[in-house]
């Protein structure tokens, strides 16, 4: 009887793991997809400024997300062979995503020096600058860690997901970072947002689970680390003389 409602209690939480990660994909995804969606619509003029690699950029960024809402159905569904092989694929998209997102912030820095916003030889926008240049690569940076922990823990379901849920999390400033300049709201509220999406995930694991998942609490660590940067180190005009001097020699 004892080991009957293990099962059964097992079941059930393994049922509400699956619609709410299914759920949790789907809202984050949304959010990410709706901010460009919003940005295009009400100033149309922003799709003639897309470039080459801000579009393969784009592309590879979508079907990674796509692929996560896949990836949870599947596993949900039991098909662990088939989750496996399409997981292969997603090292393929992350490659894709870190190497076009590299050359669109290269490309769109220097978009900025033309029009005198990053002028090298004002104090002021080598400032603006560096916290660009730190926000977006160290954002990348966590995200590629969030992802390789999910491959890491790839034996673990539990820790394997959250990971991967993290990483979709941690690149939604690509899509908030536009609500926010349609909203004209400040843009510490992105943070604030994405904090009360990881707070709703340890809210469900501690009523579901009774516990906190170390995976979920490293991961919230590390968008603390880059929150705090943003508002501390990428402020410096230390860093912004050091960053811009670092990508004007390349």
């Amino acid at each position: 009887m004892e080991s009957s409602v293990v099962v059964n209690s097992s079941s059930v939480s393994g049922s509400a793991d699956n619609r709410f990660f299914g759920v949790f994909a789907l809202f984050i995804t949304f959010i990410v997809f709706g901010g460009f969606g919003l940005s295009w619509f009400f100033n149309p003029s922003n799709i003639e400024r897309v470039t080459f690699w801000t579009g393969l950029h784009g592309v590879f960024s979508s079907a990674w997300y796509l692929l996560l809402l896949g990836q949870i159905k599947l596993a949900g569904k039991g098909r662990y062979l088939t989750h496996k092989t399409f997981g292969k694929l997603s090292v393929f998209l992350v490659l894709g995503i870190l190497l076009t997102g590299s050359i669109m912030a290269y490309e769109f820095y220097h978009r900025l020096v033309g029009f005198g916003v990053f002028n090298p030889e004002d104090a002021q926008a080598r400032l603006r600058a560096g916290g660009f240049l730190g926000g977006v690569f160290l954002q990348w940076l966590i995200f590629l860690v969030l992802y390789a922990l999910g491959i890491l823990s790839i034996k673990n379901p539990a820790h394997h997901k959250r990971f991967m849920i993290a990483a979709a999390i941690q690149m939604m400033p690509e899509g908030l970072n536009r609500v926010t300049h349609l909203l004209s709201i400040p843009g510490y509220s992105m943070f604030v947002f994405m904090c009360v999406v990881y707070l709703s995930l340890m809210l469900f694991d501690w009523k579901v689970h009774n516990r906190l998942y170390a995976s979920t609490v490293l991961s919230f660590s590390l968008f603390v680390v880059l929150a705090l940067a943003m508002h501390t180190i990428f402020r410096w005009q230390t860093w912004g003389d050091w960053s811009v001097k670092m990508i004007s020699s390349f």
